[in-house]
């Protein structure tokens, strides 16, 4: 919606308030010593100005791997389908690099 006008600003703002009073919009209007049904025909006129844009994005899904570990070393791969214990990961580590 564009800049709203004096009028639109006055009952915009009363339908604030009234959204955050404990009660009706009737006993709001009846508190404030305004017309329940002008309070009503502003909320729907709000209602049909308000435009919702619907968005949507395309999505891609990309293949998974059947492992959750890929070790390369030189001429070779090793792909782990659970996490090796980090003990045997460390020892590999520390005698692969190793000449």
């Amino acid at each position: 919606m564009s800049q709203l006008t004096e009028k639109q600003q006055y009952w915009s703002e009363q339908l604030l308030q009234a959204d955050s009073f404990d009660g009706s919009l009737a006993q709001y209007a009846q508190a404030q010593n305004i017309p329940a049904q002008s309070l009503y025909r502003w909320r729907s006129y709000f209602r049909q100005t308000t435009t919702t844009k619907t968005v949507f994005t395309q999505v891609v899904s990309v293949p998974v791997p059947s492992y959750c570990l890929e070790l390369n070393r030189g001429d070779f791969q090793l792909h782990f389908t659970r996490w090796p214990s980090p003990q045997w990961l460390a020892e590999f580590i520390t005698t692969s690099d190793s000449p």
